[in-house]
């Protein structure tokens, strides 16, 4: 392809041979050769004049140098950034949600790229912009849009772009989900439905091993305790190393942890089992949450994490059903070895099915000249990860929307989850005197509840606000455990427990991690940057439900199930009105 459009740089594609998807094409080129003193004075574009209408730009003469590129750069493929991210990104109105500043950003980067000033954006100028600012590494042949592709997603009724039509496409690229979302979301799904199955199956295994309702909490509370120890370290692999490596590994050291518990038979091996399925969760976990973080726009931060929410919550609304059948029906051990073989899968498909978000910074390629970190002497890497946990502390720390939200959450985890995890289960089986498969049953119906709330939710979240979802959430959350603890009849506290409790859950899940977003977008952090903020608020929700899951499996053995959904009742309804 040549370009000839106001001192465009001369390049023709000599050969292009495809390989399959997951491999990079081999391309060579013939370009001509940089000068060694250039001349910016004769074009807008910021080339040397002499590069104008394909003439030589060498200095000293007219010859021509051939250029074989044996690889491209992934990044430049639509398939791995897919193009209106990249477009996004390269205008950086990725970080920007408000929309009064959205569109005051919107207008400045018509003005930038209108460079004529004559109220609209040609042809030339947006072949400028996809060269010099969207595809800056990348050869003409891999853009996933030509310029007059481009002028056509952009709305124009012309050869032009007008202001309008600019500022109209560009709201509605910057409303539309990734399309990363969708694979993500599905392996969200299996990932679920593996713990779905799993999740009837705990508080069996419990009664068998004759536990007691304190080490019951206990036993919960490990699972947020790994993720917080973790927290550290998983975000440094994730940032350092990928996040797709990261989620694959971590479903596979999640399998194993499950085909442990088939061999559990004291309260210690239990122990054991949870340790390694909470270390496999916590790593796939932090890969997923940073992948979304990654791919989501300043207007879809709340939505972005709903498709996976959605898929999530279809699984352990038929998850927990089956589950409970399987363990009455061939043993509690079978379902966990059955459960093992299925997160192995997913772990496998998702190595073929996801793509890698992390874009590494330029200064971390070889030959920058800089001494990467990993060859870095061990007391300089612990001093350099010291100082960006300090610094994502100090942005923490100054956000105060940030610091309320994350409050909110750890107060939620608290009480809401903490008891959904240890409270209901017991509930269920001691005072309602349902079998596993009735756990399982009601499990389901709240999943279904919160399947059909999410995406309402997540909306909520992101056009009228992030307290229009939190507060009315927390309040239906506190209502459904004072209802639990109220011992009204079976008939009427299941569907009123069940749908209040989870349609609550659906919109205070929409908020914490959108809002950690928010306040990486107004600090202008980057992705790393992103995921370190990403790891705090996640930790404040893991200490919530760590402290109330002792204090849940505290109160059960003391208290009983409904006397214990009062106590944690009263503390969520406080949490309410210190948020609000």
């Amino acid at each position: 392809r040549m370009s000839r459009c106001r001192g465009g740089l001369l390049l023709s594609a000599r050969s292009h041979s495809w390989h399959p998807r997951w491999s990079v094409p081999t391309v060579a080129f013939e370009v001509a050769a940089p000068p060694r003193h250039r001349n910016f004075s004769a074009g807008a574009s910021g080339l040397p004049s002499n590069a104008v209408g394909g003439a030589s730009p060498c200095a000293g003469g007219h010859e021509r140098q051939t250029v074989k590129c044996d690889k491209i750069d992934p990044q430049c493929f639509d398939h791995v950034v897919p193009f209106d991210a990249r477009f996004l990104d390269s205008l950086q109105l990725n970080r920007v949600s408000e929309l009064s500043e959205f569109q005051v950003a919107v207008q400045k980067i018509f003005d930038q790229i209108d460079e004529n000033g004559d109220g609209c954006i040609e042809r030339c100028e947006l072949e400028r912009l996809l060269r010099e600012r969207i595809y800056p590494t990348c050869p003409p042949s891999v853009w996933a849009l030509t310029p007059d592709e481009l002028l056509e997603k952009l709305g124009a009724t012309g050869p032009r772009v007008n202001r309008d039509e600019f500022v109209s496409a560009v709201e509605r690229i910057a409303d539309t989900l990734d399309r990363r979302v969708w694979p993500l979301a599905t392996s969200q799904f299996f990932s679920a439905l593996m713990f779905a199955f799993g999740q009837p199956l705990t508080p069996l295994l419990v009664k068998e091993l004759d536990i007691s309702m304190t080490q019951f909490g206990g036993t919960v509370a490990m699972m947020p305790l790994i993720r917080v120890a973790l927290a550290v370290p998983t975000t440094y692999v994730s940032n350092n190393y990928g996040r797709k490596p990261l989620t694959v590994q971590g479903q596979m050291v999640a399998s194993v942890g499950f085909a442990l518990s088939a061999l559990i038979t004291t309260p210690l091996q239990l122990i054991a089992s949870r340790l390694v399925i909470g270390a496999g969760t916590s790593f796939a976990g932090v890969g997923q949450q940073n992948m979304l973080g990654d791919i989501a726009t300043g207007r879809t931060r709340s939505r972005v994490f709903a498709p996976g929410a959605m898929r999530a919550g279809a699984a352990f609304a038929v998850g927990p059903a089956i589950g409970g059948w399987l363990a009455a029906t061939v043993g509690v051990q079978a379902t966990y070895v059955l459960i093992a073989a299925g997160m192995a899968a997913v772990s496998i498909r998702n190595h073929y099915v996801l793509t890698e978000t992390l874009r590494f910074e330029p200064a971390k390629a070889a030959g920058s000249g800089e001494q990467p970190q990993e060859r870095a002497p061990l007391p300089q890497r612990f001093g350099v990860l010291a100082h960006e946990w300090k610094k994502t502390s100090r942005d923490f720390c100054a956000d105060p929307a940030l610091c309320t939200v994350s409050l909110a959450n750890a107060g939620f985890n608290f009480t809401s989850i903490s008891a959904k995890f240890v409270l209901l289960p017991m509930l269920v089986l001691d005072t309602w005197g349902l079998g596993a498969s009735g756990l399982g049953i009601a499990l389901g119906c709240m999943s279904v509840a919160q399947l059909a709330a999410a995406k309402p939710a997540a909306y909520v979240a992101d056009v009228y606000g992030r307290r229009m979802a939190l507060l009315p959430g927390l309040a239906l959350s506190a209502s459904a455990m004072v209802v639990a603890a109220s011992g009204a009849p079976m008939e009427v506290a299941v569907p009123l427990v069940c749908g209040s409790w989870a349609v609550g859950s659906a919109f205070v899940g929409s908020v914490p991690s959108a809002m950690a977003l928010d306040a990486a977008g107004r600090h202008g952090l980057d992705q790393q940057q992103t995921a370190r903020l990403l790891a705090m608020s996640r930790a404040a929700g893991d200490l919530g439900m760590m402290a109330g899951s002792l204090a849940s499996g505290a109160l059960l053995t003391s208290l009983g199930a409904p006397f214990a959904f009062g106590v944690q009742a009263g503390v969520l309804a406080g949490v309410t009105a210190a948020a609000a």
